[in-house]
């Protein structure tokens, strides 16, 4: 069944309990630090302020979550709201004090935390396009949605080994949601006219990354929950628990083998199958049915000339054409992944006066609006612009994704975001040559744990603290080249010698790129150049390119 409102609110009543007891001294903090982790909300650096993250399964926020999003960035977050690479809301600097009226005003409005931390299934995401993409299979956001749903209070939720990521895919062209760096990843397709998935298990980043493996070639969609509840009890029973750094499922699926792994998945399945399988798929049919998709409110319209270059530029690098003729999705580029309320709210007057009153968080830290008839854009953009978020260059290599780093983590080594924003800087004084790079991607991390997905970047920077001469640590980056997504085509990045100094990356990526622009074969992908090339080689340019790193 759906989720139900008493359901959360008898969740939430219950963790209000237990932060009032923590409040009034009645919980000591090693009890208290599951409990909060499970509604999402970590220390920052301090150690007295928290970070809220804020969980939209498949990204989906309409109006007025927009609006309440936005008063709560601006009563509890200082004003600004910061999207992740999960598809979430973080809003940091939060006290303590305040967050069950914050989950209150969250869940009137549909929206839950619960699950959005600690060792839970995490923020089911999927791809911001989907529904609207001309070739895709059919449409993946239903069923994202039930699967989210179908967990929320699932027995096996919040006592996983770890955190446990699942993601659908859709694109064909551009895999938005990385989906084989996550425990499962799903890639939709029609077999015999039937709707399924291939099944990819045991993906993800860190310090020791791991692309998803195929566990199965085709699983129909019907079945979706029962396999997604195997994989799920597979982790559970047997994912390492004694040592937490080795408790994710890539660890168990080099422990056991791929062929073992497979072998004790389909034994689960079989288990499952017996124990409620006509009920799980009478309760994937009724989510699935459930899920109606937002209508525009304009009839679509062609896109009228312009000699407004400008506005023609956002067009080529901001916008998408959907299958639904006359219909636009608008990129919101967002930097470094941050708005503030004022600004979301304007994003949610865009979205009911010109789309259909929703919006997509993406994996890139922006967010895109659908449902735009053509003949709206260019109010659209004009607005955008009024609001300081009318920048072009959507998805490329001005457009760079990071994570919060040392301004708020306490694991991260470096201000990801600070050099993020110089390479930002960088690249958008260089005019139009950002354009002419294409879809190129830059993803930095503070630190190994790869919150900003630097592995599967077309140039990944992560950060270090590195020991100089003197004694003193200081942060430094290291380099991969070469890094994407895809089902069959998704490659980690390839580490390249050396450390660089924060102050020379955004030279080392500007010398990298002038590189790929003088070289690159007609139509030959980064990644594909840097195979051409050599990684070797290329770590001769960005080397030459960094003088305060020798």
């Amino acid at each position: 069944m759906p989720v139900s409102d008493a359901d959360l609110h008898g969740a939430l009543g219950r963790h209000g309990d237990r932060v009032g007891r923590y409040l009034k001294g009645e919980l000591p903090d090693n009890e208290f630090m599951p409990v909060r982790l499970s509604y999402g909300l970590y220390y920052q650096l301090d150690h007295t302020s928290h970070m809220q993250r804020i969980k939209l399964p498949a990204g989906l926020v309409d109006a007025k979550q927009m609006r309440v999003l936005a008063d709560i960035g601006d009563d509890y977050g200082r004003g600004v709201l910061h999207v992740t690479t999960r598809q979430d809301i973080q809003i940091h600097w939060v006290d303590l004090a305040d967050v069950m009226d914050m989950y209150e005003r969250l869940q009137a409005v549909g929206i839950t935390t619960r699950g959005a931390c600690a060792d839970s299934l995490r923020n089911v995401t999927a791809a911001i396009r989907a529904g609207t993409l001309p070739d895709e299979p059919f449409d993946v956001t239903p069923y994202a949605i039930a699967v989210h749903e179908y967990f929320l209070f699932h027995p096996l939720n919040l006592t996983q080994p770890r955190k446990f990521k699942i993601a659908f895919a859709g694109e064909p062209d551009y895999d938005s949601v990385q989906a084989r760096i996550n425990e499962i990843g799903y890639f939709p397709k029609i077999v015999d006219g039937k709707p399924g998935f291939s099944v990819w298990a045991a993906g993800g980043l860190g310090a020791q990354p791991h692309l998803a493996q195929k566990v199965r070639d085709f699983v129909p969609a019907e079945n979706l929950l029962l396999i997604t509840e195997a994989i799920v009890r597979l982790q559970h029973r047997s994912g390492e628990r004694k040592n937490r750094k080795r408790a994710r499922m890539k660890y168990l699926f080099q422990k056991l083998g791929a062929e073992r792994f497979v072998a004790e998945l389909d034994a689960i399945y079989a288990t499952v199958e017996r124990e409620h399988g006509d009920a799980v798929r009478a309760e994937l049919a009724e989510i699935v049915a459930d899920y109606h998709a937002l209508q525009p409110r304009h009839p679509g319209a062609p896109l009228p000339a312009t000699e407004d270059e400008a506005f023609a530029h956002w067009l080529r690098t901001n916008t998408f054409v959907q299958k639904q003729e006359g219909y636009y999705i608008a990129t919101v580029q967002l930097p470094l992944g941050d708005l503030s309320g004022a600004q979301l709210r304007a994003l949610a007057d865009l979205s009911e006066e010109h789309g259909a009153g929703e919006a997509r968080l993406a994996n890139d830290q922006n967010i895109v609006l659908p449902w735009i008839p053509g003949d709206h854009l260019e109010a659209v953009y004009r607005r955008l612009c009024e609001i300081r978020l009318g920048d072009a260059d959507a998805f490329l290599v001005s457009d760079v994704t990071a994570c919060p780093g040392a301004d708020y983590c306490n694991l991260a080594m470096s201000r990801s975001m600070g050099v993020a924003t110089d390479i930002r800087e960088h690249f958008m004084a260089m005019n139009g040559d950002v354009e002419k790079l294409g879809t190129f991607r830059i993803k930095i991390s503070g630190c190994p744990n790869a919150c900003g997905q630097h592995q599967i970047g077309d140039i990944g920077l992560t950060g270090q603290s590195t020991k100089g001469k003197d004694g003193k640590y200081t942060p430094h980056y290291s380099l991969l080249l070469g890094g994407r997504g895809g089902e069959d085509e998704s490659r980690l990045g390839i580490r390249v010698g050396g450390r660089f100094a924060v102050v020379d990356v955004p030279r080392v990526v500007a010398a990298l790129a002038r590189h790929y622009q003088e070289h690159r074969e007609a139509g030959e992908k980064f990644p594909e150049y840097v195979d051409r090339i050599g990684a070797d080689a290329l770590g001769d340019v960005a080397r030459d390119a960094a003088p305060s790193s020798h």
